[in-house]
């Protein structure tokens, strides 16, 4: 049976936590203007804003570590021979990332048409240019096809990200045939060779939309990175057990400046020759550490294996799906009425709730949907023949 890591479910979670941090931390303005050029003793949220601590809130580094996991997750049964046909696994993808999304897409766009009277202009830049515009045919037959290149930004702002994990796991069983095979020897050249082919098109082409395709090879180079990681987890788990108490703390630290070098070089001069798809690899080299101490560290995992934790790796695809659209709904309805921050704290609890009740009635049932359409019918009969004696015998 293919083994389970219920840590890294929770260590997504905290991923998605933090993309929804920092989406609420956006609404306000002190933390969204620039003040980089101030020490800490003269503005204080500098701290949040241009240290480590950034990774608590750091989106993009978030959207790393995603596909990281998802690469990790994908690659599992290439390695114990339990992967399906094509066809099979590609309606699974369609299921499991799909069919939640299009529910949300036409629940942002009735929620935005319920609120909307006016444009936002109080608030931050990004969320007075947020629900401007009405929705039309062609923005959302943009949206049902998903893997194309558009303009994502128009109902939920963050599902840029989800058009590149559907594409690239769409192609992602072809690159695991040479890593499943060669291990590093194929895996670490394809990684590097994605992402370099990838810097040079970004310069010499020009691209539209943040799910421009040429991006894609960039970020397929982290799956691979995390399908690696998969292929020598027990290595790389006896490798960090054999490190004593200090060194492991040490390269901990090591890896969380790492995992938000952005923040902590942002007003340095040699920052700006740092592009942002060679800063990717430091945020990954960061967050493949977190990914293997996870796994290795005896009180991380009991950290990892808490009940609420293991909760909010559950709902995390949904909390990410809704965290913009609820926050979204509550500015629009309550801006004028309330302080900001009331109305952010409102958002915060309900977004939960949402993304509850999205994974129990959207998520799971989407699921099993994939499983019942790759199961074949004598399997399912035999399935329910099973549940039958067992019932039968209890």
């Amino acid at each position: 049976m293919q083994q389970r890591y219920d840590q890294l479910d929770s260590l997504r979670g905290l991923a998605a936590l933090a993309v929804m941090i920092g989406h609420f931390f956006l609404v306000f303005m002190p933390m969204a203007q620039n003040t980089s050029s101030m020490s800490y003793l003269e503005y204080p949220l500098n701290v949040l804003k241009y240290s480590p601590l950034h990774a608590f809130w750091g989106g993009h580094e978030a959207v790393i570590m995603f596909f990281l996991l998802s690469g990790f997750v994908l690659s599992l049964p290439f390695y114990s021979n339990k992967q399906q046909s094509y066809p099979k696994y590609v309606v699974k993808r369609i299921c499991r990332i799909y069919l939640p999304f299009v529910v949300a897409l036409f629940i942002a766009i009735l929620f935005r048409d319920a609120v909307f009277l006016k444009k936002l202009s109080d608030l931050t830049p990004y969320f007075n240019s947020l629900w401007t515009r009405s929705p039309d045919f062609a923005s959302i037959g943009d949206h049902l096809r998903f893997i194309t290149n558009y303009n994502t930004t128009k109902y939920n702002p963050i599902i840029w990200t989800l058009v590149h994990e559907m594409r690239i796991s769409l192609i992602f069983p072809f690159a695991m045939f040479f890593v499943a095979k060669w291990g590093w020897k194929a895996g670490v050249p394809l990684a590097i060779g994605l992402s370099l082919v990838s810097m040079y098109l970004l310069g010499a082409i020009e691209t539209r939309y943040t799910t421009n395709y040429v991006i894609s090879l960039h970020y397929a180079s982290f799956f691979v990175i995390g399908a690696m990681l998969a292929k020598y987890r027990e290595s790389l788990k006896q490798l960090y057990n054999r490190m004593n108490g200090w060194f492991a703390a040490a390269v901990l630290v090591a890896a969380l400046f790492s995992y938000s070098y952005k923040w902590v070089i942002y007003s340095k001069s040699f920052a700006k020759h740092i592009t942002e798809p060679q800063g990717d690899w430091l945020i990954a080299l960061g967050a493949s550490i977190f990914i293997v101490a996870a796994m290795s560290s005896v009180r991380a995992s009991k950290l990892l294996h808490l009940k609420p934790l293991l909760f909010l790796g559950k709902i995390s695809y949904s909390l990410y799906l809704y965290h913009m659209i609820i926050l979204l709904t509550f500015l629009h309805k309550l801006n004028g009425t309330m302080d900001p921050a009331f109305i952010a704290m409102i958002a915060f609890a309900a977004s939960f709730g949402a993304a509850a009740a999205s994974y129990y009635y959207v998520e799971l049932p989407s699921i099993k949907l994939g499983r019942l359409l790759t199961t074949s019918r004598k399997k399912q009969q035999t399935q329910v023949a099973e549940k039958g004696n067992t019932s039968a015998s209890m």
